[in-house]
């Protein structure tokens, strides 16, 4: 099969790679879609530990195509989404739950391989069913909305809070449905990007708002004197950070989802801080939120319709494109698609 081979920093070669034996207990897919996430580029960079060399690709979907002995709940046929993260079960964080945390944590596509290739072999508990003619352009949002769902807990919205939202892409946009979802009375998405901004009104935001521009900030502190009730930063860098820092009122809550470059820090005025009495708190990755977010995207009530996916074909021409180029910031969303849209 053809695969998206990642051998160390700023190396990724579509490679022939032979498809080794089933396992007891897993699964072959013929690979629908998968998306690329920022963590697939900060790995591509060497700012995220991966175990190369490795097949990358993590948001992906597709069809069983065989299955090995001791899989009799799925059968050939069958369209599923993955789930890339694998705990352990039996650490000190996994035995209280907090399996997201888990000390031996494996993940497809990032020291598994994954989705970027034309099959993909996964552990049977790591998919998720999908009706048989769901999208699976639609599909391949199930792992970074799972992320997201766990996110939007974190930030306990109450209903009736203002909730801001700091970057529109794919992240930003996912968290604005959920945040209307639980209750916001009052939603504003910040991003650089007019398109985006575009697609955060369309999908229910009550202000889409360039952090650049002073007439637009200017704006948001007349209607909201003090700030909203809760910020999501979902850009990952320190500047957007800081730049949600500043948008939390009084009692508010911040939190802090983007993965920044390891250098990034964030600088905190402690006066402001204290007198705020702030709660700030990070989010990482979907503990048992997959199948949360399995439902809310095959029901329709999150929306990604609206996101267009820039297609990646597998070949060494579109894949380096993809990892060398400049990327365009209009671009919500890219995905490798093996045998194009389905």
């Amino acid at each position: 099969m053809q695969a998206a081979l990642f051998t160390g920093s700023h190396k990724i070669s579509v490679t022939d790679y032979q498809i080794p034996p089933l396992k007891p207990g897993e699964l072959l897919l013929r690979v629908g879609a998968c998306g690329v996430c920022g963590t697939d580029f900060h790995i591509f960079e060497g700012n995220a530990p991966a175990k190369a060399p490795v097949i990358l690709g993590h948001e992906y979907t597709g069809q069983i195509v065989d299955v090995g002995q001791e899989v009799n709940e799925l059968k050939i046929g069958d369209r599923v989404a993955v789930n890339p993260n694998i705990h352990c079960g039996y650490c000190e964080f996994c035995r209280k739950g907090k399996i997201n945390l888990c000390l031996n944590l494996k993940a497809l596509g990032v020291t598994v391989n994954g989705g970027f290739s034309e099959y993909s072999i996964v552990p049977r508990t790591q998919t998720h069913l999908i009706p048989k003619n769901f999208p699976y352009r639609i599909a391949a949002f199930s792992e970074p909305l799972s992320c997201c769902v766990h996110g939007i807990n974190q930030a306990d919205i109450k209903t009736g809070e203002t909730v801001s939202i700091v970057g529109a892409g794919t992240i930003g946009l996912l968290m604005l449905q959920l945040a209307e979802l639980k209750g916001a009375s009052e939603t504003f998405v910040y991003d650089i990007s007019e398109q985006k901004r575009e697609i955060a009104l369309k999908l229910g935001a009550d202000a889409a708002l360039d952090p650049m521009d002073e007439n637009s900030l200017q704006e948001v502190k007349d209607r909201m004197p003090g700030g909203t009730d809760v910020v999501i930063e979902c850009v990952g860098s320190q500047k957007a950070a800081e730049f949600a820092l500043k948008q939390v009122k009084k009692g508010g809550t911040l939190v802090i989802f983007g993965l920044a470059d390891p250098k990034a820090f964030i600088s905190l005025y402690l006066q402001s801080f204290f007198h705020k009495e702030l709660t700030v708190k990070s989010s990482i990755l979907n503990p048992n939120t997959f199948q949360t977010a399995v439902d809310l995207l095959v029901t329709g009530k999150v929306r990604t319709d609206l996101f267009n996916p820039a297609a990646v074909q597998l070949n060494n021409k579109d894949i380096n494109a993809l990892f060398n180029d400049p990327r365009e910031n209009s671009v919500i969303k890219y995905m490798v698609i093996p045998e194009g849209w389905k």
